[in-house]
């Protein structure tokens, strides 16, 4: 049998004559389910980084088996005083403790300001200086986050001065959202800009009718109403109705899993379809809608951690030139210069690289993609003080887009995007990218490339 007396896994026998237990192996990787061969030889199988090995082991007892020293064991020999610091047990202890009555809990009366600190922005060209706040109580019933900002300086004479976000949730369920030409703090190092012109203002529900990890479902649920709004899409597809409502539906099932190892998933399903509908000028109603879904499958092959990633969406958006903002819009990388999102935009559905980004305006689509992983490649003895490069991915892909479109109706790209994945003072990372793409149409080609720096953890 196999037992844990000295601290590792090893292989032991009684001898029935004298009733003696021998221990016949001395190992410090583990040995377990030994099986009897014959009179020399015992077989087992030893635990490895590659998992478990069969081996041969002489059926004999080990000639060394040392005990394992334990840190802690050798300190209360050195200072045997620290026994005295043990705590007594709860027979012993004359202490009691005080019950309270119980309460229900009110997360109003447990409000407390979290955050209240002052922040610089960015709202496209101009610099904004202002105050962000965070109140919630302890357990998150309710949390209420906002920035208001003024733009002080003159980058553009002719821009909104006065930004303003707020956003309430309750138990991370329901939320409200206002947007006032919101800022975006990424808007300061970035050509394309975020911060948008105008209001929105958005009521949501987030509902997991599913959640065993790794299985989730989920669906999410948004209503929001946009007001003097000229650009979207970061600013780049001009809206052809200022004033207009979309309401939303996002249903979301992922079941998805990661091996010792690995740096992104490696085995599993999701699946996502989302309905959107777009309405405009009560006294004349002008309505269009969209609806599109998703299918993607991992799963490893060849070798460990290369990952296959197969991906199929669809989608058909009912035309209506009141409502320009309601049809799909593809292309590019998506990543800019100095990002807060994940690092794999290329994955996105709207996203097709080797083209300017949503320059692809389309009624309907079917979209293909295939994704190679490489397995990732660890330097562990590349740093500068507590800062070290930790691994290194790498990603090829290639995607056929079929679309209804005045620019072409056959689509196809291939693109490569590695990401080196750095972490510092131990806990904090970062992961700078480059990526580059070439895409293939009737009219012609084109190609592009970037460079990415994403702050914080992917």
């Amino acid at each position: 049998w196999n037992a844990y007396t000295n601290g590792v896994s090893n292989i032991y026998r009684l001898n029935i004559s004298t009733l003696k237990v021998e221990v016949l192996s001395h190992t410090l990787r583990g040995l377990f389910k030994p099986l009897y061969v014959n009179q020399d030889s015992i077989f087992a199988f030893e635990f490895t980084s590659l998992g478990f090995i069969p081996v041969m082991i002489a059926n004999k007892p080990a000639e060394y088996v040392p005990a394992i020293s334990y840190l802690g064991q050798l300190i209360l020999d050195k200072y045997p005083s620290l026994m005295d610091l043990n705590l007594p047990s709860a027979g012993e202890s004359k202490q009691q403790l005080t019950i309270i009555p119980k309460e229900k809990y009110n997360g109003l009366s447990n409000l407390a300001v979290q955050t209240f600190v002052p922040v610089i922005s960015g709202f496209q060209s101009q610099k904004v200086v202002g105050i962000y706040g965070h109140i919630a109580d302890p357990v998150l019933n309710h949390d209420l986050t906002f920035e208001i900002g003024y733009s002080p300086f003159k980058e553009n004479p002719l821009g909104p001065k006065f930004h303003a976000k707020l956003k309430y949730d309750y138990k991370k369920q329901f939320e409200i959202g206002i947007d006032h030409n919101a800022t975006d703090f990424y808007d300061l190092f970035n050509k394309r800009k975020r911060g948008m012109i105008g209001t929105k203002i958005t009521m949501g529900h987030t509902y997991y009718w599913m959640y065993d990890n790794p299985l989730k479902v989920k669906q999410q649920t948004q209503v929001a109403l946009y007001k003097n709004v000229e650009f979207i899409n970061d600013n780049l597809v001009r809206v052809s109705e200022p004033d207009f409502m979309v309401a939303q539906s996002i249903f979301d099932i992922k079941n998805q899993r990661r091996s010792i190892g690995s740096s992104d998933f490696e085995h599993g399903n999701d699946f996502i379809t989302t309905l959107m509908v777009f309405g405009a000028d009560p006294k004349n109603p002008e309505f269009a809608y969209q609806i599109w879904a998703e299918l993607g499958s991992l799963t490893t092959w060849l070798f460990p951690h290369n990952v296959l990633y197969l991906r199929i969406a669809g989608g058909y958006h009912q035309p209506n030139d009141v409502l320009r903002q309601a049809r799909f819009y593809f292309g590019g990388f998506g990543n800019r210069e100095v990002e807060n999102v994940d690092v794999k935009q290329y994955r996105k559905v709207f996203r097709f690289p080797g083209i300017p980004i949503y320059s692809l305006g389309a009624d309907n689509f079917v979209k293909l993609m295939m994704e190679n992983n490489l397995p990732p490649l660890r330097l562990s003895n590349f740093s500068i003080g507590r800062h070290y490069l930790n691994h290194i991915d790498l990603s090829i892909y290639s995607q056929g887009l079929l679309v209804k479109s005045d620019l072409g109706k056959y689509w196809g790209d291939v693109g490569g995007q590695i990401n080196f994945i750095f972490k510092h003072w131990d806990n904090l990372e970062s992961t700078f990218s480059a990526g580059i793409a070439k895409a293939w149409f009737q009219n012609g080609s084109d190609w592009e490339w970037f460079l990415s720096l994403k702050l914080l953890k992917n």
